[in-house]
Order: structure tokens, then sequence, then C-alpha cells
């Protein structure tokens, strides 16, 4: 694929990507989901789904917390974006204040890791997104745990370990 296309794909995944933080963002501080969406938990991921089809395709996400103190530190948002005619991508919505040059990488089984940079940095946090290839998406679907390296405000690699208990499950009922 070529650069020039590379980059439409990427200008079209996120303005597409770019509503789903915003149906996340609705969800109530009771963990309750608004009357227009419904949602479904998988394990460690959760599949949410306008109650209209017309609205979009469902999602699945996972809030990934601090084991220190159990603050959100970031999600991770899984869709089948049209731009991409069939295939996933995931988005990392990470906490504000990482260093943006290094970009980020998704660690998972024996798949090459993943090498990406961060798209947009808002008030609400930094926005990167992965086109997923066959064999990352095949090891994210086979394995227990994935690992996101990015590069903290002080220059230290900071490893966060995603779960993958449900990955498959919720992603076979996200697929279209």
């Amino acid at each position: 694929m070529s650069s020039f296309c590379t980059r439409l794909c990427m200008t079209g995944l996120l303005s597409l990507l770019a509503l789903a933080p915003n149906a996340f963002a609705q969800q109530t501080t009771s963990g309750q989901a608004p009357a227009d969406i419904t949602t479904e938990q998988f394990n460690d991921w959760q599949v949410v789904c306008p109650s209209d089809s017309s609205q979009g395709n469902c999602t699945m996400n996972q809030v990934i917390s601090n084991a220190d103190s159990s603050q959100p530190l970031m999600r991770v948002v899984v869709a089948y974006p049209p731009q991409l005619e069939g295939s996933p991508a995931m988005t990392f919505l990470t906490p504000l204040g990482v260093r943006l040059a290094p970009g980020l990488q998704l660690s998972a089984g024996s798949a090459q890791p993943a090498k990406f940079p961060y798209q947009v940095c808002l008030e609400q946090g930094c926005r990167a997104d992965l086109p997923l290839e066959p064999a990352m998406f095949q090891a994210l679907r086979s394995g227990s745990n994935a690992t996101l390296s990015l590069v903290g405000p002080r220059g230290n690699r900071m490893d966060l370990d995603i779960s993958l208990m449900g990955f498959t499950d919720a992603s076979q009922r996200i697929a279209p």
C-alpha cells in the first residue's frame, strides 16, 4: 500500500473513530448505558452497539486502570471502519503528558510488534489509531494479554498490559 493510500486510510479512520469516544463518554457514573445504546460484557471487553443499526456499527472497548490507584489510565477501542473494507482497527486513548515523538508499540504473542504514531492530543488525552494486520489480529485473538508501550513524561518507557480475556468473543460479536 502506498504511503499516500496509507495516510488517506488513516485520515478516514481518524474521522470515523473520532465519534467512538463520545459514545463511551455517554456512559453514566453508575455504569448504566444510555437508552440509545446497548452493551454486552465479554470478560474484560465491553461491546457497545447503537440501538438503531443505522447509527453505525458496534465497537468493543476496555478501560485500563492504574494498578496502584485503580484510576482509569487508558481506553482501548476496536472497530471495523468502512474505510478498511472489513478489517479491524484499534484506537488507544492515553493520558496527557506522554512523549509524542517516539509513538507507541503494540506487542502480542509471536506477532511482529506494531509501531505507530499518535494522531492528536486534546484535553481528554492523546489518541492513536492502528489498523490491525492479520497476524496481529490473530495474535490478539489467541493470546491472553498484549502490551502497549509508550514513553512517559520523564522519558521512561511505560508498558501497559491489556487483557485479552474475552477479546475473541467480543471481536466476533462486532465483526461485519
